[in-house]
């Protein structure tokens, strides 16, 4: 192991892998920075994988991926649109902290609680490498199966304490995302006839329409910047308020590390990825920390450092299965397995002794993107603070615009803009009467796994799955959610009840009943 860990060390601090990631990283920066965009490096890389160096490859692309997941934060907090992969439940709490004119220390808690994320989960991937495949045998199709679902009722059941409303669009968003081939079955669902919808629904055209054109329309119909108060003031301390964000990122040291550990955990479960770990991390949050349940969704700060330390750790978690198993641990590692296969390298156990110094240099890139990125971010943060006070009708045109060529660019087909049409004005609808959307996301992004999975179960397990202790476990966990949310709920509700007084149109009256947003 420790002559892998040199070899790796040598190999990839040769020029061939430093040019590379050096000529990616603008690339991956400004991928991040797109609104639920990101520019197909990995696809060019993939293009060209049987011609170079499997060394310069892999630099090329985890390097753009890792550093790409870092700077998702940004649309998400400046703007309210969450990144196609990463950064969706740091919206609902970073975006406010923006509106009240605190992008600066939203961005500073980011980017600190992003560094120790990304460090805990290269950490993690090293340390689990001699033993990952004997750990993860512990779980199988049936734990999948249970987070994946798990992962779409946290989001449903803090939808701003809207349980009903919050089921019913996940409901919603599993329907949209069963619309077309589906690999169970081998069948086309719900396509109407039109050969477009073959394919189904893309989860960026989805997010465009969901989040940027609502969140654009409503800046020009109010005629306010993102930032509605302390413009002044922030336009004057914005360093402050990053510094500010720094430490108070810090203060919560066991946030940090909660979140990080289940954003790990959870990223390293074959197919699941790690979209399912920033929420569960971002429940554990809202029902530990107290207050939180009165305060998350509204601009709590540890909201953004609970989601940003889960988002950012698991990178090493998805890299486990990939790289022990030969099974992607997200989406985006299918393109990993590909390059490698391509390059003349067999992922699984193959790879971890004829490979292991590739193995293990993959887990430095990671550490390195992270010790690269986010001082460049942190940096960055004073002035990227400051868009939150542009004028919308200068704003506004500009978001439109980019989200809309991102919306294309991610599959070529003209057809998307439409899609981004229809979302939009059900994203205009939802906002406008208060249905909560991020559950719609994260249940398309995360109804194909939770389908292949359940078939999987069901064949395999049958009812076998409740005497299995992993799985008791799991369903134990969501039973706890929705009684918490259930009763957090009630409790509010009395509570709305009681401090309304009998006597009608009292001004004490319609100060209790205000909405805090």
């Amino acid at each position: 192991m420790l002559e892998a860990a040199i070899s790796a060390a040598q190999n990839l601090f040769s020029p061939g892998p430093l040019i590379g990631m050096a000529i990616v990283l603008p690339v991956a920066l400004a991928s991040g920075l797109i609104p639920a965009g990101g520019l197909p490096t990995t696809s060019v890389v993939l293009s060209f994988a049987g011609y170079i160096d499997p060394w310069i490859a892999m630099s090329i692309v985890v390097f753009s991926m890792a550093a790409g997941d870092i700077t998702e934060p940004v649309p998400a907090i400046l703007l309210g649109v969450p990144g196609a992969r990463s950064a969706q439940a740091t919206v609902l709490d970073g975006y406010p902290m923006a509106q009240r004119g605190l992008a600066g220390e939203a961005l500073g808690a980011s980017y600190t609680t992003t560094l120790v994320g990304g460090l805990f989960g290269g950490a993690v991937l090293l340390a689990v490498l001699p033993v990952g495949r004997e750990l993860l045998k512990l779980f199988g199709s049936s734990e999948f199966f249970l987070l994946s679902l798990m992962g779409i009722l946290a989001i449903a059941i803090i939808s701003a304490g809207a349980f009903v409303k919050g089921m019913l669009t996940a409901a919603f968003g599993i329907a949209i995302a069963s619309i077309g081939f589906t690999n169970v079955g081998g069948v086309v669902r719900a396509d109407m006839g039109i050969d477009f919808l073959w394919e189904g629904f893309g989860i960026v055209p989805i997010v465009i329409g969901l989040f940027a054109i609502p969140e654009a329309m409503d800046l020009v119909i109010g005629d306010t910047p993102v930032a509605r108060e302390r413009l002044d003031t922030m336009m004057k301390e914005a360093n402050k308020d990053v510094l500010r964000g720094m430490k108070v990122a810090l203060s919560h040291k066991w946030l940090m590390l909660r979140s990080s550990i289940i954003g790990t955990f959870v990223g390293a479960m074959p197919g699941v990825g790690g979209a399912t770990g920033h929420w569960i991390a971002y429940v554990q949050a809202r029902q530990t920390e107290k207050g939180a349940v009165d305060t998350f969704g509204k601009g709590d700060i540890r909201g953004v450092i609970a989601a940003d330390a889960a988002n950012n750790s698991s990178d090493g978690g998805v890299l486990i299965p990939t790289l022990v198993f030969g099974i992607p641990g997200a989406p985006g590692m299918v393109l990993v397995l590909a390059i490698l296969i391509l390059s003349g390298i067999t992922p699984g156990p193959p790879m971890l002794s004829t490979h292991l110094d590739l193995t293990i240099a993959m887990v430095y890139i990671i550490i390195l993107a992270n010790i690269i990125v986010v001082p460049i971010m942190l940096l960055l943060a004073p002035y990227l603070a400051r868009v939150s006070a542009v004028p919308p009708n200068i704003l506004a045109p500009i978001v439109i615009a980019v989200t809309t060529l991102a919306a294309y660019q991610a599959s070529r087909i003209l057809e998307d803009l439409l899609v981004v049409l229809a979302f939009a004005v059900l994203g205009v609808f939802m906002k406008r009467y208060g249905w909560p959307r991020p559950p719609i996301l994260i249940a398309v992004a995360l109804a194909p796994t939770l389908e292949r999975f359940m078939w999987i179960t069901v064949n395999t397990y049958g009812f076998g799955l409740f005497l299995r202790v992993q799985s008791l476990v799991l369903i134990a966990m969501m039973i706890a959610l929705v009684y918490m949310a259930l009763r957090v709920q009630s409790v509010a509700s009395e509570s709305a009840h009681t401090a309304v007084p009998d006597r009608p149109g009292s001004k004490v009256s319609e100060e209790s009943i205000e909405d805090p947003s």
